[in-house]
């Protein structure tokens, strides 16, 4: 199939869709900041494993290069309006940008361009949310520290992001991208089979 012009239609659903994964992104990051730090550092991909069935919903419905960025667009504008470290929300729309333009680009989109994509978006997502921890130290304590989070929680943030712990989590964000996306192949594959992206 080949790539065509976004229409309106395709723009609600994205919207839609895209509203649906950042509250899915809400919840488990809310979840998983309760558990402490050790369980924070690791929500990227715990959100990246469950909006793989969205995103895979979204682009078997709508099979056209710009779905991804206009998800990531949306979820990193977002990230800005609740608060969130500047990075997370640089994050999101870059990952979205390059991955949707470089990987599933102009020609024949397939089931594994996008799986590939959604994992490179999820990974540079990841980093964006959890490497400001140890790269942009003293920034991201200024910011956390004025939310009302604890200097004891903080430090623990910084403790599980140090070498090579950083590259775990890091390297956790493509795996949970790539979990997300053949989860979500094999959930909605009847989607994939009326959008003519795989066979019965």
């Amino acid at each position: 199939m080949k790539n065509t012009k976004l229409v309106g239609k395709d723009l609600i659903l994205a919207g839609a869709l895209t509203a649906l994964m950042f509250a899915i992104y809400m919840v488990i990051s809310i979840a998983m900041s309760f558990a402490g730090p050790a369980t924070n550092v690791f929500y990227p991909p715990a959100v990246s494993v469950v909006n793989g069935i969205v995103m895979m919903l979204l682009l078997a419905k709508v099979p056209k290069r710009g779905a991804l960025s206009i998800a990531g667009i949306i979820q990193g504008l977002l990230s800005f309006l609740v608060g969130a470290f500047w990075t997370v929300g640089t994050g999101l729309i870059v990952g979205a940008l390059l991955s949707d333009f470089l990987i599933i680009g102009k020609d024949e989109i397939s089931t594994k361009k996008m799986i590939a994509a959604y994992s490179v978006f999820s990974g540079i997502f990841t980093f964006g949310a959890i490497a400001p921890m140890n790269l942009l130290r003293e920034a991201f304590m200024e910011l956390t520290l004025r939310n009302g989070i604890s200097q004891e929680y903080v430090d623990g943030l910084i403790k599980m992001t140090q070498w090579p712990m950083l590259t775990i989590i890091i390297i956790a964000g493509f795996a949970g991208g790539l979990i997300g996306g053949l989860l979500g192949l094999k959930i909605l594959k009847k989607h994939f089979v009326k959008a003519g992206l795989v066979q019965a």
